[in-house]
């Protein structure tokens, strides 16, 4: 989880929280929640607009023609007349008779006999009878079955002959039984066995009055009236009986043959519990002999009768086969060859020559000199190098639209070194335990133009460039919290705000940022085809306004303008991979304001400051009970100088970037509700990686954050707090999420930090996690500070430091298995060898040890630099060393214990913080506040998974 949205989380929290009290929140009440901290001013906007933005990633290219400029040529004619003699030649033709030979042909035509072979054909026809066998498989399924009923009994129940009716024909093909039924061993067939089954009421009605009127039925002999089926309520003394033959074939009376055949008897026999609704008698109520829908009856329901249950089932199987004959007709040809004589016509050719004469004409030459005078023209060629100049367009839309959906199903964990992690799993989130959403729309355009000169007797492909384009763009910014994943997927951004009922559109707790941005890049450089190498020069200027609603009547609104320049010098191939080094400052000046819009005063003064940008007096501005409707919160000013080196590639939309650099700062901060001024330096070391595909956009950030702060009254310059600090920082965010990504930012963390028993977590395996998040923050306060710098200053215990980090490198060595002799290592948890250093064991172990050794090494020359900085009251020094004392910090995991170690030793665990989330949108709230137990701090213990 980013800082901000980290702070998002702690505001919303607090709003929701001053809510919940009575009376509701005041202005003063409501500054409480935007008091400034001077702990950290660590924030990873920078970093990834430097990484993200189209302007800082080489729009300065172009692609060269390779085929260069030809120069200009000009030509020079000069014509020469001179006196030659040339030969000349003479040609006659003469007539010339001769004596030549042509062979001449005589055609005869004569008649030869000749004998020829034709082919002859004989047909006839044969006549006979197939018989075919045709077999049919075959199953046959016989049952009979007999239920004896030996005791029982059923209560009468009252009922009409319209409901027994609707009884009967709900089921009519149960009634009349497939199984033989028996009373005591006596056959007692029922009505419907002998009448069949009913087709209409009428029937039924038939079956009432077959009796008579009150004359009761034998509810259990024969002819009982049957209102629904047998139901078997339980069974006992259970068994069946499968017996299987294979009887000998046979021929019925139809002469089909039987064969192959296979005969299953299976036997059931059964003790059954069964209850049946029956018919009792009938009451003719009206007396018109006739059964009416109307009259009583009496029927048995809700008895239980017992009796033997026996059922025979026989499957016989096999085939059936019969045959069929068929009359088949065929015709037949053959074919023979015939000798037969004839005669044909021939002719034949003769050839003799014949002598003839004739005449033919033939060519004479005589040659003979003759003088002439002839002119010749010379051609001179004049090559002049010439300038050629084009014109290639810069164009740019860059669009980012990232929603990014937390879940607020929170999973808190505080655990010591002693007792360990609790949860070793963060667990799948509920999906109405409320979501926070930020939904942000940006929208950055750059049009402009590059100049490329080309000489053409430069190598071809060579050309210079200047480039200017102006920047302009728009961002918008909404976060809100809701309670249901589906209202987190449907959120949609607010227009920006034109007038005050706008504003009380949002929720308490949501809150609305919208910015203008503005300004003007200008690139030059030297290119060969698609290769580059350039600066570039960037003015940026940014009015951001936000707006929270902080209470049902109360909103806080901060406005910064942000101006930023940035050089940088790049080399790269075209929209391909550039690796640049970028030289930037920016000043921001903010300020905050609260306003009470239930007073039609403070909603004026509301309405003009967010719509006209018009600031009143805050002490004039007073309701009807002379209270304040205006508060001014904070005012800030900010001024950053930072150099970042990034390697990027990509193409837009998709891209991907390394980089790393430092960022040093000054913060003056006034909070008007109790008139103190904040005075306060930072210096950040960062590394930072960052990819992009489209609106999936993933950043990860490794940081320290160092600084020195001072607080005053403003009136009479009285210190009322200072102090300094360094925090260690882990960021990592991603729009969209497997769980097998995010864990494998869990396991890169435990292995830069060592910290597997802190922070190792098991992230559910999930294919989409949607937007996740992770931040770790190690915090040394100034007691931890003092501690270290007066460690590295004794030379016995800076001394100690540098064979504890030894010692848990060995320790990590020896828990692991390493073996130098067979090359190998039972595990490896944080892929030390292989990865960070060589495959070899016995090499990586070497190098492993240089590196603890080198890296434990500049740390303790970066504490004694801060403690000689902060004697001199150098604060920008302080900060700066205290910065690369992070960067070693981070060089080896090994080097990290150790000093983490010495840390909460010297301060008995006190002066060492730490917070750790991890989450997502579908996955839960995963909070830890790590603690350290005094009485092991100094057992050094080796790093283990």
């Amino acid at each position: 989880m980013n800082m901000k949205v980290l702070v998002s989380l702690l505001v919303i929290a607090s709003v929701v929280n001053a809510q919940e009290q009575n009376p509701p929140l005041t202005l003063e009440e409501a500054a409480k929640l935007y008091k400034p901290t001077y702990k950290t001013n660590f924030s990873t906007d920078m970093t990834a607009f430097m990484q993200n933005s189209p302007i800082f990633n080489g729009l300065g290219f172009v692609y060269v023609n390779p085929n260069g400029v030809s120069p200009k040529i000009t030509e020079t004619v000069t014509f020469n007349t001179n006196t030659i003699k040339v030969p000349v030649t003479t040609t006659t033709i003469v007539d010339v008779p001769y004596t030549y030979t042509v062979p001449v042909t005589t055609t005869t035509t004569v008649t030869v006999p000749y004998t020829y072979t034709v082919p002859v054909t004989t047909s006839w026809t044969t006549t006979s009878v197939v018989r075919t066998e045709v077999v049919t498989p075959y199953s046959v399924i016989s049952n009979s079955g007999n239920f004896n009923l030996t005791a029982g009994v059923s209560p009468v129940i009252q009922s009409t002959v319209g409901d027994v009716v609707n009884m009967a024909m709900a089921s009519p093909h149960s009634l009349p039984k497939s199984e033989n039924y028996q009373l005591v061993g006596t056959d007692a067939p029922g009505y419907w066995v002998v009448n069949g089954a009913p087709t209409s009421a009428a029937d039924v009605r038939a079956a009432i009055g077959s009796k008579g009127s009150n004359q009761p039925f034998d509810p259990w002999g024969a002819g009982a009236v049957d209102l629904s089926g047998w139901t078997t309520t339980g069974t006992s003394s259970s068994s069946v009986t499968n017996v299987v033959t294979n009887p000998a074939d046979y021929v019925d009376g139809n002469g089909v043959l039987h064969r192959g055949r296979t005969v299953t008897v299976s036997t059931y026999s059964s003790v059954e519990d069964r209850t049946i609704v029956r018919l009792y008698s009938w009451n003719d109520s009206n007396g018109n002999g006739i059964v009416d829908d109307t009259d009583q009856v009496q029927i048995l329901q809700g008895g239980r009768f017992t009796g033997e249950a026996t059922s025979v089932d026989t499957i016989e199987s096999g085939e059936r086969v019969t045959y069929r004959e068929e009359t088949v007709t065929e015709h037949h040809t053959a074919t023979h060859q015939e000798e037969r004589t004839g005669t044909r016509e021939e002719t034949r050719t003769e050839t003799h020559d014949e002598e003839r004469t004739g005449v033919r004409q033939e060519e004479r030459t005589e040659t003979h000199e003759e003088e002439r005078t002839e002119t010749t023209k010379q051609v001179t060629q004049n090559k002049k190098n010439v300038w050629k100049f084009s014109f290639s367009p810069i164009l740019s839309l860059d669009v980012q639209t990232p929603t990014k959906i937390t879940s607020l199903d929170s999973q808190f964990v505080v655990p010591t070194v002693s007792e360990g992690v609790s949860r070793k799993f963060i667990e799948p989130a509920s999906q109405n335990k409320g979501f926070l959403v930020e939904k942000k729309i940006a929208v950055t355009g750059v049009v402009g133009g590059n100049v490329v000169a080309q000489y053409s007797s430069w190598k071809p492909g060579t050309a210079i460039t200047l480039g200017m384009a102006p920047i302009a763009g728009t961002e918008k910014t909404y976060r809100t919290v809701v309670k249901t994943g589906y209202e987190a997927e449907n959120v949609s951004v607010p227009s920006v705000p034109s007038k005050l009922a706008d504003l009380k559109k949002l929720k308490v707790g949501d809150s609305l940022s919208f910015a203008q941005t503005g300004g003007v890049m200008f690139s030059a450089g030297v290119a060969y085809v698609a290769m580059n190498v350039g600066v570039n020069y960037v003015a940026f200027g940014q009015w951001k306004t936000e707006v929270q609603r902080v209470g049902d009547s109360i909103y806080y609104v901060n406005r910064t303008a942000l101006k930023l320049n940035n050089f940088g010098a790049s080399i790269g191939t075209t929209l391909t991979v550039a690796y640049t080094a970028n030289q930037f400052k920016s000043t921001d000046s903010q300020f905050s304001w609260l306003f009470n819009a239930a007073d039609p005063q403070g909603a004026k003064a509301l309405e003009n400051f967010v719509f006209k940008g018009i600031a009143l007096d805050a002490q004039k501005v007073v309701d009807s009970n002379g209270e304040a409707s205006v508060m001014k919160v904070t005012k800030q000013e900010n001024i950053a100088r930072g150099a970042m080196r990034t390697i990027s590639m990509g193409v837009p939309y998709v891209t991907a970037s390394w980089g790393k650099g430092r960022i040093n700062s000054t913060q003056l901060t006034q909070y008007f509700p109790d008139n103190t001024l904040g005075d306060a330096n930072y210096s950040v070391y960062l590394k930072a990686r960052d990819s992009r595909m489209f609106n999936w956009i993933e950043n990860s950030t490794t940081a320290f954050s160092a600084g020195r702060y001072f607080v005053r009254d403003v009136n009479t310059n009285d210190l009322q707090d200072s102090g300094y600090m360094g925090q260690f920082i882990v960021s990592y965010t991603d729009t969209h999420t497997k769980g097998s990504e995010l864990q494998r930012v869990v396991n890169q963390l435990v292995a830069l930090t060592g910290m597997h028993k802190e922070l190792y977590v098991k992230v559910p395996d999930m294919k989409n996690i949607g937007y996740s998040t992770l931040a770790f923050s190690l915090n040394f306060d100034k007691s931890a500070t003092d501690f270290l710098m007066a460690l590295a200053t004794d030379r016995q215990a800076s001394r100690k430091l540098e064979r504890d980090a030894q010692v848990f490198l060995n320790g990590y060595i020896r828990s692991n298995g390493f073996n130098r002799a067979q090359n190998s290592s039972d595990q490896d948890p944080i892929k030390m060898c292989g990865t960070v250093y060589n495959l070899d064991i016995s090499v990586c172990i070497r190098q492993a040890q240089d590196a603890t050794l080198h890296a434990t090494g500049e740390a303790i020359v970066n504490l004694r630099d801060m403690k000689l900085a902060l004697d001199r009251g150098d604060r920008k020094a302080f900060t700066v060393a205290y910065a690369d004392f992070g960067k070693s910090l981070t060089s080896s995991p090994f080097t990290f214990q150790a000093i983490l170690s010495a840390a909460v030793a010297g301060t008995a665990g006190k002066g060492v913080t730490s917070s750790y989330s991890v989450s997502g949108t579908r996955i839960k709230n995963y909070s830890l506040t790590p603690s350290w137990d005094a009485a092991l701090v100094n057992e050094v213990k080796p790093l283990v998974q």
